[in-house]
């Protein structure tokens, strides 16, 4: 059994026992309802309802929360093992992409795909404040300076800039690359984000060219 197999073996589990918790908030639902209707019959519909929600989403995120956060992380080491990849680390600094947005970016979230040669992939969310200003995909390597990549990748906007030959592409998804959570099997976010990921590759190639 390998490692997705194992990690849709837990889900399954986990789908059950919140098919369980959903059951268990639907009885407190009843109770709190019943108690409250001598009082108040709307008061009793609504405090039933939230009370039975606030328990559902309570349990769920304080014991499977953790599963869920780490499945994108899991997913993305198979396919790295699987196609002979290392890891991507999260190195990426404001000051190395700040002239990109006019110096406007306050942060910047980081999930690392992957290294691919002298190139690296990974997923960001660049923000002014609250504001998202880019969500995507964000490749950087060493290039050529006459490179001129695509203007659409993965049937996304491309923007890119090159600083002392060192090339940043911004593929703007608005999605991340890999897809993962307790609602869709693993076997079909598995192949999904590898078949992201082999897309990217594509492109990273015909940018050593």
């Amino acid at each position: 059994m390998n490692g997705v197999e194992i990690l849709e073996q837990n889900r399954r589990q986990i789908r059950l026992k919140l098919a369980g918790v959903l059951v268990l908030c639907g009885v407190v639902d009843f109770i709190i309802t019943l108690a409250l209707w001598i009082l108040d019959p709307a008061a009793a519909v609504l405090g039933g309802l939230l009370g039975g929600l606030w328990l559902y989403f309570y349990i769920k995120f304080k014991y499977f929360a953790k599963f869920e956060d780490n499945l994108k992380g899991q997913i993305r080491d198979e396919i790295l093992r699987e196609l002979g990849l290392d890891l991507a680390l999260q190195e990426l600094k404001i000051d190395n992409i700040n002239s990109h947005f006019d110096g406007k970016i306050t942060k910047i979230s980081e999930f690392g795909l992957f290294k691919f040669g002298k190139f690296t992939a990974s997923d960001i969310c660049v923000r002014d404040k609250d504001e998202v200003i880019f969500y995507g995909i964000l490749i950087r390597g060493i290039v050529k300076s006459n490179i001129k990549p695509k203007k659409e990748i993965l049937n996304s906007i491309t923007s890119y800039f090159i600083d002392d030959e060192i090339l940043s592409l911004y593929i703007a998804t608005d999605s991340d690359t890999i897809v993962a959570n307790l609602k869709t099997p693993l076997n079909e976010s598995y192949q999904i984000a590898k078949d992201n990921i082999q897309s990217i590759i594509k492109e990273i190639k015909q940018l050593e060219v």
